[in-house]
């Protein structure tokens, strides 16, 4: 999780258990990016949770095993 994602959720008040739910039983909203920065890919998925529609987006670079959480999203405009 990085420091840019805490700071998103803080700021929508989106707890921990609720990115970790989209990850784990959310739905790929949009087709995996190429991340132009890196060599891995940019995916979206997404969840509805406790109340709000959360997008969680994760960057992860094959063969590595662990994704990285990039931003969390109220896709509600929260």
């Amino acid at each position: 999780m990085t420091a840019h994602a805490r700071q998103r959720m803080k700021q929508r008040h989106v707890t921990m258990p609720m990115p970790m739910e989209v990850l784990t039983r959310g739905v790929m909203a949009r087709p995996p990016e190429p991340e132009l920065r890196h060599t891995g890919l940019r995916c979206q998925m997404q969840r509805f949770v406790a109340g709000v529609n959360i997008a969680a987006v994760v960057y992860l670079e094959y063969p590595a095993t662990g994704l990285v959480v990039v931003t969390v999203i109220g896709i509600d405009g929260a």
